[in-house]
Formats: C-alpha cells, structure tokens, sequence
C-alpha cells in the first residue's frame, strides 16, 4: 500500500508514468547526461508557460523554479556564492541548497530522499541554458496546494484556490503542549466554528493497491453523482456530523480510552510486495498489529478493537465504519511502504487534517507527532516526519482522531532487511504503543 503528502505553492506529486519517446529528451547534471521525461503543469487550469520543460527523473517530478514561483507568486531568492535557495510564501519559509538532501522549513531541518534534492541542469534546447529545477512534491506539500497528477495527460494539476499552508508549527506545538488546563480547548484560537473549505480528498499523491484504489474510485465516482449519503451510510456516519463544528485540540473521555487497530490491506490485496518477491505487506501489518493488540490489552485504561484478525478482505468503509460505530476515541491504520525510488526508506505517519475534512472536530496532527516521535525513539529509523493526506478513506471516513503509520520501505534493501527481523516488529508495535500513551498523557481529559 502507499501513500506518500501535502501542502502549497508549486508543483506536484510523486510522479512516475509511461510517456511516450517523443517526450524523452536529454539534460545534464553535473557531469552526467541522464535522459528525462517531459511533465506538463497546469495552475488553475493554465499552463504554466515555460521555454524550458519540466522533466522526471528518479521518479521525482522536477519544474524551473523561477517560472513556477512567479505563477504562484511565491518570492524566491538564490545565492549564487553557496547555491542556496530561499522561497517564501504567505509567511512560510523553504531553504534548500543544490545537490543537498538536507532543507529547512521555518527553521525546521527535513532530511528529503537524494532524489529529491535540488538540481542544476543544463538543456540543450530550446538553447543551451542552466536552470535550478526543485522537487514538486515536496514544495507542493510544504506550502499547501491541492495538486493532482493527470495520468493520461502526462502532467500536474494544482489548484491554489481555498488551499491552507499546514506546515508544521513544531515551537507552537511543543508551547500548547506544557500547558495542562481543561479550559485549552475553549481558549484557543483554533476553538472557532470552521469555514474553511476542504481540499479534494481525492489528490493522486500517494499510492494505493489496486484493491484500494478501485473502491476510492468508486466512493469518489458515487460522491460525484449526488451519492454522497450512501457513502457516508455505509461508513456508518450522518451528514449531520459535516456541520456546526468546533475544533478541539484535545478529547474528553468517561472511562476507558476506545481504539481501532486496523492492520492495512489483506485477503485479495496483498498490499506492497517487497523487493524479495515473496514478503508482503498484508501479513506484516497483521503481525504489528497483533503485537501491539497484545500490549494495548494489557493497559487496563485501554479497550482495543482490531478490525481484521486473519488474512482477509475488509473494505475500506467497512474499517471506517467499525471506528464510527464503536464511536472510538482513536483510530490507527497500519501500513508498510513502498516506492519506485529504491533509496527512499524510513518511517512516516499520515493523518486527514480537520481543516480538510469537515466531519473531523479534532486536531488530527497531535496523534501523528506521539506515535512519528515514539517511533523513532524506538527503532532508530529515518524520520520522514508526518504528512497530511486527506485523500485516503480510512482517514477521511473516520470521525475521530485517526493516523496512518508507515513503517518502512518494503522497496528498499535496507529497510526490509530489518523488518523481516521479528524483535524488530517488535520494536515497531512497541513504538506505536508508546505513541498512543504519549497522545493520551497529552491529550486526553478525563
């Protein structure tokens, strides 16, 4: 399964599709001549108008950043002593270098993949000319615009209309954190009736099974069409819960704190399947999940529901409804990753903002830092930080406070040589039920 973004000004997602040789052409970098395929961009349903194309390489989408900076009137400086580039939109900050995988965000360091690392590259046509060609997806989920990938067309579509920067503000976070009292959640400036319209929860920026992808097609096809209340029946919701709503920054509880445990994919979908061709990502879900179930139902403050147990297909608004149902406090979808870049490894945890998705009530992306924090402190592996995606079902289709954790690249060597170890899954539920008492010392009132 996959999933892999957010966020504003320019570009565009993770972007690998067959083009046709006619689109292939010739960049240098450095002292090498890679051969790259040409990606359109379209901004609010213009083209962006450039002399000099936008190409994918290593499965990254690449676009001239002068050109697409002035489209979204973003300010960008560059350094030409260092190499260093400073772009700024709306108050948000991104500093990369050439060839460094290491960028800041509002002063935040963020370890991109090699791949994504800004680039000089050299075209030989329309003439010979040098141009600083920066990551899409990762300035697109920086700054907060809806992007889509037009598969058929070969291109990016972003749209910056009622888009909302979700950069994460780590100080302010870590600030709201040491205060204790009751009386946060109807005094912060968040607790306001929400008028902020949602983005497309249907951005192509992650990957899915095809098991998955062809029921989101269906949910978004039968939404479309005026359906929208048979899907919200079947994920046992009521459009009721898309009004009137107050954002909280934390949950009240009366007794013990309700979790859904929900191990991704199963039966039919098999999920990732990892470079060795016979591990797949549906049995190690199972496997995490199981532990942790273990540890969960050995805190007497916790009562833990799983919604599979074997090796079986549960659609994905049947893994919403079983949260909704139970009325759970939280919900977590567990999941391994997986990409065409083979060098892309580590640990991520997704989450659907409440500024996306209407019938949320509660800050989302507090769940996601306690369990991404828990997780590293346990395993030691890459942090990759959390991601708003609220494309995906089982976030979107929830109403409580729910996360999706990635826990590792089946695709890269590294990575699925550790998680085939056992401790190390181990290590994994261990980390996910740390995450879950920090959220709940933080978090929760009772």
């Amino acid at each position: 399964m996959k999933k892999i973004i957010k966020l504003s000004i320019l570009f565009i997602a993770i972007l690998i599709t067959p083009v046709f040789a006619a689109n292939i052409f010739s960049v240098s970098i450095g002292s090498s001549v890679f051969k790259v395929k040409e990606a359109g961009v379209l901004v609010n349903k213009e083209t962006l108008k450039t002399e000099f194309s936008p190409y994918i390489k290593d499965g990254r989408t690449f676009v001239p950043i002068r050109e697409i900076t002035e489209k979204l009137g973003a300010n960008v400086k560059w350094n030409s002593k260092d190499e260093s580039i400073k772009i700024t939109l709306n108050g948000d900050v991104i500093n990369m270098q050439i060839n460094n995988p290491n960028v800041t965000v509002n002063g935040k360091k963020i370890s991109l993949d090699k791949a994504q690392a800004p680039q000089l590259a050299l075209y030989k046509s329309p003439r010979r000319e040098t141009k600083t060609m920066v990551p899409l997806r990762f300035i697109s989920e920086t700054f907060g615009y809806e992007v889509n990938w037009n598969n058929e067309k070969v291109r990016a579509e972003i749209s910056t209309e009622s888009s909302k920067s979700i950069v994460e503000e780590t100080n302010k976070e870590n600030a709201e954190r040491k205060s204790n009292s009751k009386n946060d959640n109807q005094n912060s400036t968040d607790n306001k009736k929400s008028n902020i319209k949602s983005v497309s929860i249907f951005d192509s920026n992650y990957f899915q099974s095809n098991a998955e992808k062809k029921e989101t097609d269906n949910i978004k096809s039968q939404i479309n069409n005026g359906n929208e209340n048979k899907i919200f029946e079947e994920a046992d919701l009521d459009l009721k819960d898309k009004k009137n709503k107050v954002i909280k920054d934390k949950i009240e509880i009366n007794g013990k704190l309700n979790i859904i445990i929900d191990p991704g994919h199963g039966g039919k979908d098999s999920g990732a399947i990892a470079l060795d061709g016979y591990t797949y990502e549906k049995d190690l879900n199972l496997l995490v999940a199981e532990s942790l179930m273990e540890k969960l139902n050995s805190n007497q403050e916790i009562n833990a529901t799983i919604t599979r147990t074997r090796d079986e297909y549960v659609k994905l608004l049947d893994r919403a409804s079983v949260s909704n149902d139970k009325n759970a406090d939280l919900f977590l979808s567990i999941h391994f990753n997986s990409s065409d870049n083979s060098s892309a490894q580590g640990i991520e945890v997704l989450y659907a903002s409440e500024n996306n998705i209407s019938i949320k009530d509660t800050v989302q992306k507090h769940f996601a830092n306690c369990l991404q924090k828990a997780l590293i402190r346990e395993t030691g592996a890459v942090d990759r930080g959390i991601k708003n995606r609220p494309a995906i079902i089982v976030l979107n289709k929830t109403k409580n406070v729910s996360a999706l954790a990635e826990l590792g690249f089946l695709s890269n060597e590294r990575d699925l040589e550790t998680i085939k170890d056992p401790d190390y899954i181990d290590k994994l539920a261990r980390g996910l039920y740390n995450g879950i008492e920090d959220y709940m010392n933080s978090y929760v009132i009772k």
